[in-house]
């Protein structure tokens, strides 16, 4: 009766009613908060996590295709906040460890800010997308009714007694089901063993010892890098001692589980020696490794590491060889190899930039192949697009914006947007370098106000979400910086930073637009002085601080040798 009461209730809140999901609201409250406080282990944050739920919740409703399944479809909401506060604080903990770095920073890299906010949002994507769908391939063997018990009792630690709670049944029928799903499932359990681990077979003794030793690595870098912080004159003599213990890990072989520990935890905090040793480490795991998927992580980790390294020729021989064996071994990476800014910046620099669109144009004859996804489709359109922009070559970067936006065409989807607002930045900025302002306004106006539009819904109390309106200020604030629209700049950015934007590059852009329209020395200085210091934690060390950026910045040329602005930049 209780999941007919439920079913009701949001038959009259697609209705209109919204009185009706407030009795919803009552019902899962504490139900919710619970979850929430038992995983993340805060009463109060929970709490606020519990809001956002029924916030999620409300928006996306009529996506719901099953209402009587509600109270699992909640909780499935409340788990997946759950996951990204905790990955949030495990961010903040890490960025106390960041020392400042070797090297200056590079003017293409920071002004690719928001790009590399993308990418490193889509790698933890990604590897999350793969586990959820091994997973997956067991939990869709099951009637709903059981893979939700499943997915509360085994997933999520809950006890029968508060699954029942949960869903407002008995904890016999709970039982029942779980007894049920265990029955199906149980064939199928090494099969998901031997998909997690690929193709090696551990003992489970072995499996404890190497993460053992994984463990006391990463505490043991973790010291070093807290004796580099507190002791900035130490920092050669206590890299010097982290690299030879990590060497002497390396010695007893290169399991997969140490590769990406080094490689994606370690090496980047080492700064330009770090990313020095990546070269060998990743050249021998990738002749050693027999798995594909391993292979071309290995492989595609060579090719950004040599391009960031300014190896333009090694990096480009060893892209064009990872395209070759892509599309002779593992087809579905074809497209992600050559949509990659970091090297595609290596075929400019050695004037080569004809033989990349070769390349682009003869992997774009896949788009049509069905079994490439839509995401991919136009994940590939975007960065393409963006560099041909990089490259001049306008007409045809603006052709590939025309065809994502065409591909772009499932709202429901959950990267719509991403792309949605990919197609208005890479307009405003082609048009700019066009200098065709009658489009280019059109496109602002129509962006502002969508922009504008969601601020007012979210401070009149309606459900928005949050991020995206973030970062569409921000990414739009920025291409109006370029295209040296900086009053509109100002109000774009500055709207992102009141949306709790803690994006550094955000605050060098608003004081870049704020020097250049008003020359408001206070304002500008306030600004800069918050993206030198949250840069400082946020990076990876790859570089030193935003002074380079300042000097390559056109828009402060006059002020290049002004002691508070370098004072603020840690040059005095």
């Amino acid at each position: 009766m209780e999941k007919e009461d439920d079913v009701q209730l949001i038959r009259k809140i697609l209705s209109g009613d919204d009185a009706a999901f407030s009795i919803l609201v009552n019902k899962y409250q504490k139900s919710v908060h619970a979850l929430a406080w038992r995983k993340i282990h805060d009463f109060h944050h929970a709490e606020e996590i519990m809001q956002d739920t029924f916030l999620r919740a409300y928006q996306k409703l009529p996506t719901l295709k099953r209402p009587n399944q509600f109270a699992g479809w909640l909780h499935v909401i409340a788990d997946r906040l759950c996951i990204d506060w905790i990955r949030r604080q495990n961010r903040k903990q890490e960025q106390e460890l960041v020392m400042q770095s070797l090297e200056d920073t590079r003017p293409d890299e920071i002004e690719a800010s928001s790009y590399t906010h993308h990418i490193s949002e889509q790698r933890l994507t990604e590897g999350t997308e793969y586990c959820h769908e091994l997973v997956q391939k067991l939990l869709e063997k099951l009637p709903e009714n059981e893979r939700t018990v499943v997915t509360l009792y085994y997933l999520d630690e809950m006890s029968t007694k508060e699954i029942g709670k949960f869903m407002g049944v008995s904890v016999n029928t709970i039982t029942s089901r779980l007894q049920r799903a265990r029955k199906r499932l149980q064939a199928d359990q090494e099969l998901l063993g031997q998909e997690f681990f690929g193709h090696l077979q551990l003992s489970d003794n072995l499996k404890e010892n190497i993460m053992s030793q994984l463990e006391q690595l990463r505490s043991n870098f973790d010291a070093f890098m807290a004796q580099v912080k507190s002791d900035p004159a130490s920092r050669e003599d206590t890299l010097k001692e982290a690299s030879n213990e990590i060497e002497d890990a390396l010695k007893g072989g290169i399991t997969s589980e140490l590769a990406h520990l080094v490689v994606d935890d370690i090496y980047p905090y080492m700064g330009k020696l770090g990313m020095e040793k990546r070269v060998p480490l990743l050249r021998k795991y990738m002749t050693d490794t027999l798995d594909d998927k391993e292979r071309f992580w290995t492989h595609r980790g060579l090719v950004n590491t040599l391009a960031f390294l300014e190896r333009n020729q090694e990096a480009i021989e060893e892209q064009t060889r990872l395209y070759r064996w892509a599309c002779q071994q593992s087809e579905k990476h074809v497209l992600r190899i050559i949509t990659d800014l970091t090297p595609a910046g290596c075929w400019k620099a050695e004037g080569r930039t004809d033989d990349w669109i070769n390349l682009y144009n003869e992997a774009s004859e896949r788009l049509e192949n069905p079994d490439v996804s839509d995401y991919s489709r136009c994940d590939f359109l975007q960065i393409g697009a963006e560099i041909l922009r990089s490259f001049d070559r306008l007409d045809e970067a603006l052709l590939g914006i025309e065809k994502l936006e065409r591909a772009n065409k499932e709202q429901r989807r959950n990267y719509y947007f991403r792309f949605w607002l990919a197609v208005r930045t890479n307009r405003l900025l082609l048009y700019s370098k066009k200098e065709d302002w009658d489009h280019f306004d059109e496109v602002w106006t129509d962006t502002r106000a969508f922009i504008e539009g969601e601020v007012e819904k979210r401070d009149a109390g309606y459900p928005v979400n949050i991020d995206d309106l973030m970062w569409a200020a921000h990414d739009v604030g920025c291409c109006l910086v370029w295209s040296k629209k900086y009053s509109e700049a100002r109000s774009m950015l500055q709207t992102s930073i009141d949306l709790e934007s803690n994006n550094h590059y955000c605050h060098f852009q608003l004081a870049v637009s704020i020097w250049a329209s008003e020359k408001d020395r206070e304002k500008t200085l306030h600004h800069l002085k918050i993206a030198q210091d949250d840069y400082i934690v946020d990076s990876y060390n790859y570089r030193d601080s935003y002074y380079p950026a300042f000097l390559e910045t056109p828009e402060f040329s006059d002020v290049k040798d002004d002691e508070a602005f370098l004072k603020v930049l840690g040059q005095t």
